[in-house]
């Protein structure tokens, strides 16, 4: 294998990866458990005297 094959198959599976990597990215931080917080419950009090 000559040099030149040697590189063009380094760049090739160097693109395929970050492909790869980036494809995974988008699809992780779109997931709604990635932003969902445990807050808790919310308990609403009437305060007003009627």
């Amino acid at each position: 294998m000559s040099a030149f094959h040697a590189v063009r198959s380094f760049v090739l599976m160097t693109v395929i990866v970050c492909g790869l990597l980036t494809a995974a990215w988008s699809g992780l931080k779109d997931m709604p458990w990635v932003h969902d917080r445990d807050r808790g419950d919310v308990v609403w009090i009437d305060t007003t005297r009627g």
